[in-house]
């Protein structure tokens, strides 16, 4: 389930500045999936607390740009997922 929600990681320029300077990562999500079922999937997929989720439409689809707690390293992330 949570699969269907979160579909791929994003990596261009400006999330990887996200990602180094702001500790956010960003992804293209279902166009179904709300705020809450966002945060649950990325939590729940990388083992991580998010803080908040925003979201957008563009032509790829829905984007979502998930702000990860403190405690948590967004680049680590990035690393382990293959976007570094």
């Amino acid at each position: 389930m949570r699969g269907d929600v979160v579909i791929s990681p994003v990596a261009t320029e400006k999330s990887m500045f996200n990602t180094e300077k702001e500790n956010k990562l960003t992804f293209i999500v279902n166009r179904k999936a709300n705020r809450d079922e966002i945060k649950k999937a990325v939590e729940e997929l990388y083992s991580v607390k998010v803080t908040s989720v925003r979201t957008m439409h563009t032509k790829a689809g829905k984007k979502a740009i998930v702000q990860l707690e403190s405690s948590y390293s967004a680049d680590e992330i990035a690393g382990r997922i293959g976007i570094f």
